[in-house]
C-alpha cells in the first residue's frame, strides 16, 4: 500500500518516521530515505541508530533556487542512487520523505518512480508539500497536513528538535 502526506502544514516527516518507528518496533525491516535534505534532521538520527536504513544528500542538499545547474544535477544523482538502492533492497516499509517535491522539481528519475508506483516493492509512505498528480492517483492512504497558523509567519527560525 501507498500512503501519502503532504501539504503546507507542520508534521508530514514527523508522521512518516512514526509510521517508520511503528513498523519497526513490530520487527519490520525499514528504510527512511530523505529527498531535499542533508544528514542533519534529529528524526533521520534517532531512526538510523535504533529502526531503519537512512538515506539523505549528505551535504550536498541546499535550497534548490541557491543551487547551479551543475549541483542539482549531482544532487539529482544522489536522489536517483538512493532510490535505487532501497528498492534492490529487501524492505517491508520504505519512507520517502519529500519525494512530491522531487517529483514537482523534476529531481528525480520518473522512469524509477512510475515502475516503483505501479508495483510497490513494499509498503511506501511518500510526504510532500503538494498534491502530485502521479501520487494521487496511487495513493491508499492520502493525508493533507494543513497550516493554519505557523511562527514563521511572525518571523521565527526553525528551532532545533521541534521543526528539525
Amino acid at each position: 500500500m501507498i500512503h501519502y502526506y503532504y501539504g503546507d502544514g507542520k508534521g508530514k516527516t514527523s508522521a512518516a518516521a512514526g509510521a517508520c518507528l511503528r513498523a519497526a518496533g513490530n520487527g519490520m525491516k525499514c528504510a527512511f530515505v530523505q529527498f531535499l535534505k542533508n544528514a542533519g534532521s534529529g528524526e533521520a538520527k534517532l531512526l538510523g541508530k535504533c529502526a531503519a536504513d537512512v538515506y539523505n544528500c549528505g551535504g550536498k542538499a541546499d535550497f534548490l533556487y541557491l543551487m547551479s545547474d551543475e549541483d542539482k544535477a549531482e544532487l539529482r544523482a544522489v536522489h536517483d542512487s538512493n532510490l535505487r538502492k532501497v528498492l534492490a533492497g529487501s524492505y517491508d516499509l520504505i519512507v520517502l520523505d519529500e519525494l512530491g517535491d522531487c517529483i514537482e522539481y523534476g529531481m528525480i528519475d520518473m522512469g524509477t518512480v512510475s515502475g516503483m508506483l505501479t508495483a510497490p516493492p513494499c509498503e511506501l509512505v511518500i510526504t510532500g508539500h503538494t498534491p502530485v498528480e502521479c501520487l494521487m492517483k496511487c495513493a491508499d492512504y492520502i493525508t493533507e497536513m494543513k497550516c493554519i497558523e505557523h511562527p514563521y509567519r511572525h518571523g521565527a527560525s526553525a528551532r532545533r528538535g521541534i521543526e528539525y
